[in-house]
Parts: structure tokens; C-alpha cells; sequence
């Protein structure tokens, strides 16, 4: 900000707003002495907490005539949260007062707060000053609460606010980095660059994780300086192209194959095998040359999240990646100017950060899910159910799929409710989200330690938790003699399995010796297990250790497990199920059930059990229960979701109270 005015008397001057330092303490000092009265002061050590600290800022502003020292005029002190701006105090040096200075210094803050995505800013007014309140009033603030006894007792004071949608709050605000922005003014005029070394050393880009931030360094190498603005970006949470990893993954092919395995079928019909042995295309922003192929270059740019690139297919069979090659800025102005000004001018236009925000929510929410899953943890209604429960307690929610992988650092917290395993992008996501800081559920550690029934074996068998009597069996180790002195019938589990799957009954020596030659083709290891038969199987879903809700799951018509995968479907496919009250669960079930849970962590578990002579035997602990409308919700209906979430926001709120180490 730098308005010229003119003072009475004297001549024009020019005003600046600059962060405040520790040499400015004396002279903020000095207005706290003048300003406010002797209870509402801060002091000294107060205001140089203030300029140090990372969620504050303390702002100067000050005149400036010619050659001389600039003059200090006035200041404010800002707290900074993730979507609000709040005012902390406001003051005018006497000497220069009635000059609307302070209306400049707010005029300020207001550009700040939009600029950098706040949604509101806050502040609070001495109620029984109705000339202040007023003046608040007529630059847009708007009375929210009174706050009895704020300043001392019978001195209250009015929470305003000023709204800051439709001020360009509703997206994050964008940064273009380049080397250097005077240059790039010259071919791109009226777009806002900012130069590398600014975006770097400036902290007010560091003090909002409000930004959509295009990186268009012409070096990406490690350790340059293109390199450390897509670094800093993501550790700043801002929303950066390309980050580190894409721009890691252009260099392997094997993830260039993963990737476009996501658009396959697209790439297929555009692209049939008769075109030749080789095809190619140069991507500038979602934008190409060839208007035939607009929309196959949007999805590339989308899949790859690369400014600039140039990719190669070949046909063997089917369109695989032969390579890609990363273009710098200096490359596609050169050859492609015009096609470069109009991709950056579209991609400045389009509005990235489209999640609705009709309320105000304290966290963000992704929900992982597959809609082309056979056997969902959570069906349709019970999803709805959980987003109208995150709502609730404080999250803005939105589902995702795998193809959003890359977008994980624009929320606070992963729900996983697609079926998890070690070798599937669950597993990669959920490892993902906990390095960028996200809480998780089901974080990577209950993925790894529930999925692999081996560990689970050994895990309850050395806490003393009482389970079926089991064995491992290695391939090497299965000759006649041992085989034949296992107990029949024996039940058979892969070592990673779920849904019943991979587990089979074997009642004669000849069905076992058949089944093991069969499952030693896909493992080293087989888990046997005595069989011990029920009607039913318990299932105790728990969160944070706590006994949430309990189910009774009947066998499958005609079969001795609750899913028959080798049935047509209905009352064969699956057996019925009761919700039973938490507190009519025998004892010795409940406590089995925590036993198993505590050994794996503290997430949201399914603990499987067998009651057989009055005796519970924990089957395995699941990391991702199922909860279905009408099963597993039955007796808590909604209130069961909503426990889910508040454990979620909870964590969220301990986390931002302590350290974290990810190793």
C-alpha cells in the first residue's frame, strides 16, 4: 500500500504498511500508552511476542517524504487462523490523527485478508464506544455477539465481523512463480508474477495455507530454486504445480503407466492402435496445438499435474508411456508464445477451488471411496450418513478416489471407506496423508498390522488373547507326517485376506493336501487354524479403544462361513444380522475385544469373535469394519456416525496440541 495524501500545511507524502521488527518496540510501546487505557495495555514483553511469533502479525505504517526517514504513524497486531483474520488492536499515533490513517491501515488489512483467502475477519469494540463501533460499522463490519465483562468486570465489548465473501475469498488466491517477474511482464501483461526468491523469503506467504501456487521456474532439479518453491508450497499446505513428486514421477515410467492406466479406456477410443506404433503430444497447461486431442491434453495435465510437457505413447497391444519430457518456461516461449498466453490466461480464470462453502466448517474431510467396489465397507446410505455427521461436528466433507491422491494436502483428515490392502493405493494414500500431516483412519499401521493374518496370529498369541489354536504352515515344512497330524476339519487363510475371503474349510486330508498346493502358488506361508463352529460370529466395532457397537453376523444358508463367494446371491450369499445393545454383550466378549483392539492401535476396529462353551475366541481384528444403513447402525442410528467423527475432529484438535515425528 502506497496512497499519496496530503497533510494540512505541508507537502504530499507517501504511506507504506511493512511487518514490524524489534527495533519498532519503543514506538509500539509508545501507543499503548496513548491509545489504550492503563488495563487494556499490552505489554513490552507481550508486543515482542507478538513480532516473533508465527500466527501474529504485526503491522507499521508509516510516511514516507523524499529522502528523509520514514516516519511511524500507526500500527495493528493481527492473529492469524486457517479462514479468519482477527484484529487484535488498531492504533493511530495522536499526532496523526483525523487524517484517516486509520481507515488506510484498515483498508489494508482488508486487502491482506482477501488476498491471502481469508473468509472473515473479527474483531472486538469497546461497546460503550459507539463512535468506534459506528466507525467499524460504515467500513463493513457487522455487530456478531456481546461479550459480557470482556475487558474487566461490567466493561463488555462487541464481536464484529466483516464478511469476505464474494471479495475473492471463495478460492485461494493464485501465485505464478517464475525466475524472475519483471521479465515474464513483458510477454504476459496484466498477469501477477511473483519472482522465486519473493515467494521464498516473504513470511506472509508462509503465514496462509490460502494459495494456489503455479511453479514456472525453468529448473526443477533437486535442490534448485524451482525446486525449493514446489518444497516450501507443500510445506507451506499450499496448493502447488508441479510439486516434488510429480515431478519425481515423470522420470518413471512404471508410475507414467499407473497413472495413465486411470484414463485408459479414454485413451483407447481416442487413440486407436491403427494411428501407428508411436504417438505424441505437447501439453501446455491442460492446453495442446491440436484442437482434435483439447480434451485428451486437459486429462494428461490433470493426471500429471506438470505445467509443460511433451509425452510419448507407443502401441503394444495398448497405449503405454514410452516417455515424457518436462519443458521449461524459456522452451514453450520460444516456441509456443501464443499458445502459452492463452493456456496461462485460461488456468489464471479458472476457478480450482470449487468446494462449496454455504457454512463455515473448522477442518476439511476427505472420504476415500470406491463406487465400483463389489463389497464396500459402507454402502450408499451409510456414506450420506457419515457426511451429514462430519457436517455436524465441525468438517467440511468431500469423497475421493484414488485419482485424488495428489490433492491430499488440501485437507486436515482421511476417512478410508474402500477395502484396504498393503498392495493397493489404500495403502499409499493412507502412508501419504499421515506424511503430509493429515490424521488418518485407518491410518497405514492398522493397514499393515490388520491385513497380514500372520501378524495377527503371533501378535494375540503372544498377549495371552485367546484365539483358535493355530499353525503355520510353510510350504518346505508341509510333508505327509506333519500334514496328517494337524486336527480336521482345519480352516486354511491366506496370509492377507478379507471378507472371508482366502479362507477355506478343509475336512479330509486329501481336500487339505489339494488346497495347500493350490494357495502355496500365491504365498511361502498359509495360516491353519482349528475350526470351531457357531451360528454366528460376534462383531465388536470400536474407536479409540471403546466398545462402539455390537453385532451378531449369521452363517451364510447351507455354509459355515457369513459370506459364501461361491453362491448366486441373497440369503446364500450372506447370513442375517442383529445389532445387540453395547451393554447386553457378555462380559468376557467385551474384554476380548478390547484385549485385540489395544494391541493394534487406537482406530476405528471390527473385532471378530467366536462364543463356543462360554468362552470368547478372537477370530481377527479388522482395520476397515463395514457400517451399513440398517446393520451395523441399527440401534445408534445416527448418533453411531457422528461418535466416528467426533473422534476424528478430536484428533485433530490433540494434534495441533503436540509434536509430531514421522518416520
Amino acid at each position: 500500500m502506497s496512497p499519496t495524501c496530503e497533510e494540512p500545511g505541508a507537502s504530499t507524502f507517501r504511506l507504506a504498511v511493512r511487518e514490524a521488527s524489534l527495533a519498532d518496540l519503543p514506538f509500539l510501546e509508545h501507543l499503548e500508552r496513548t491509545s489504550f487505557s492503563d488495563k487494556r495495555q499490552s505489554s513490552r514483553e507481550s508486543l515482542r511476542n507478538s513480532i516473533r511469533s508465527s500466527a501474529q502479525s504485526v503491522l507499521i505504517l508509516e510516511k514516507s517524504e523524499g529522502r528523509q526517514p520514514a516516519t511511524r504513524m500507526g500500527a495493528a497486531i493481527l492473529f492469524q487462523y486457517k479462514r479468519s483474520l482477527r484484529v487484535y488492536s488498531v492504533a493511530v499515533d495522536t499526532a496523526y490523527r483525523m487524517m484517516g490513517l486509520g481507515e488506510a491501515l484498515m483498508q489494508h488489512v482488508v486487502n491482506f485478508a482477501v488476498t491471502h483467502g481469508y473468509e472473515r475477519i473479527t474483531l472486538e469494540a469497546d461497546m460503550a464506544n459507539t463512535k468506534l463501533v459506528e466507525w467499524y460499522k460504515r467500513m463493513g463490519f457487522e455487530p456478531a455477539r456481546p461479550l459480557t465483562d470482556y475487558y474487566g468486570p461490567g466493561e463488555a465489548a462487541l464481536r464484529m465481523v466483516l464478511s469476505l465473501s464474494g471479495k475473492g475469498s471463495g478460492q485461494d488466491h493464485m501465485v505464478i512463480v517464475v525466475d524472475d517477474a519483471r521479465q515474464s511482464q513483458d510477454w504476459a501483461p496484466g498477469i501477477p508474477f511473483c519472482s522465486a526468491k519473493d515467494y521464498l523469503s516473504d513470511t506472509n506467504y508462509s503465514k496462509s495455507s490460502r494459495f494456489q501456487v503455479l511453479n514456472l521456474c525453468n529448473s526443477q532439479k533437486t535442490h534448485s530454486m524451482g525446486y525449493y518453491v514446489s518444497l516450501l508450497a507443500s510445506a507451506r499446505n499450499h496448493l502447488v504445480v508441479p510439486s516434488v513428486m510429480a515431478m519425481k514421477d515423470a522420470t518413471s515410467t512404471m508410475v507414467a503407466q499407473s497413472l495413465l492406466d486411470e484414463i485408459r479406456e479414454y485413451v483407447d477410443r481416442k487413440l486407436p492402435a491403427n494411428k501407428g506404433p508411436n504417438f505424441e503430444l505437447t501439453v501446455i497447461l491442460g492446453m495442446t496445438d491440436n484442437p482434435r486431442y483439447c480434451e485428451l491434453a486437459q486429462k494428461l495435465f490433470t493426471l500429471f499435474s506438470i505445467p509443460f510437457f511433451t509425452i510419448q505413447l507407443q502401441w503394444s497391444g495398448a497405449w503405454s508411456p514410452k516417455k515424457i519430457k518436462v519443458l521449461h518456461l524459456k522452451q514453450v516461449l520460444a516456441d509456443s508464445p501464443d499458445l502459452l498466453r492463452d493456456a496461462l490466461t485460461a488456468y489464471c480464470a479458472r476457478k480450482r477451488y470449487t468446494r462449496p462453502r454455504l457454512k463455515n466448517y473448522k477442518y476439511d474431510l476427505a472420504i476415500l471411496t470406491n463406487k465400483d467396489e463389489l463389497t464396500p465397507p459402507s454402502d450408499a446410505m451409510a456414506l450420506e450418513r457419515f457426511r451429514k455427521a462430519a457436517e455436524k461436528v465441525g468438517f467440511h466433507v468431500e469423497f475421493i478416489t484414488k485419482a485424488d491422491q495428489r490433492r491430499m494436502c488440501e485437507f486436515d483428515a482421511l476417512f478410508i471407506r474402500e477395502t484396504t490392502a498393503l498392495d493397493n493405493h489404500t495403502y499409499g494414500m493412507s502412508r501419504h496423508a499421515y506424511t503430509e500431516g493429515l490424521v488418518v483412519v485407518d491410518d497405514p499401521w492398522s493397514i499393515m498390522l490388520c491385513s497380514n493374518k500372520v501378524y495377527l496370529q503371533e501378535r494375540l498369541a503372544n498377549a495371552g488373547v485367546c484365539q483358535p489354536k493355530g499353525w503355520l504352515l510353510a510350504r518346505k515344512a508341509c510333508d505327509d507326517k506333519f500334514l496328517k497330524s494337524l486336527p480336521l476339519p482345519l480352516v486354511l487363510k491366506l496370509p492377507e485376506s478379507s471378507f472371508s475371503q482366502g479362507v477355506y474349510l478343509v475336512k479330509t486330508i486329501d481336500d487339505l493336501k489339494e488346497k495347500l498346493a493350490v494357495m502355496f502358488t500365491k504365498t511361502d506361508l498359509v495360516i491353519g487354524q482349528e475350526f470351531l463352529k457357531s451360528d454366528y460370529d460376534w462383531r465388536i466395532g470400536l474407536i479409540d479403544n471403546t466398545p462402539l457397537y455390537a453385532c451378531k453376523y449369521y452363517m451364510a444358508s447351507n455354509h459355515w462361513q457369513i459370506y459364501n463367494w461361491a453362491s448366486t446371491g441373497g440369503e446364500e450369499f450372506s447370513g442375517k444380522s442383529d445389532a445387540v445393545p453395547v451393554n447386553q454383550v457378555p462380559p468376557g466378549i467385551l474384554k476380548a475385544a478390547v484385549s485385540a483392539s489395544s494391541l493394534i492401535g487406537n482406530g476405528f476396529y471390527g473385532v471378530d469373535l467366536k462364543e463356543v462353551g462360554g468362552k470368547a475366541y478372537v477370530i481377527e481384528v479388522n482395520d476397515n469394519p463395514s457400517v451399513d444403513a440398517g446393520v451395523e447402525d441399527e440401534l445408534l442410528g445416527n448418533e453411531l456416525y457422528e461418535r466416528i467423527m467426533r473422534s476424528l475432529f478430536n484428533r485433530i484438535e490433540a494434534e495441533r496440541q503436540q509434536v509430531r515425528y514421522v518416520y
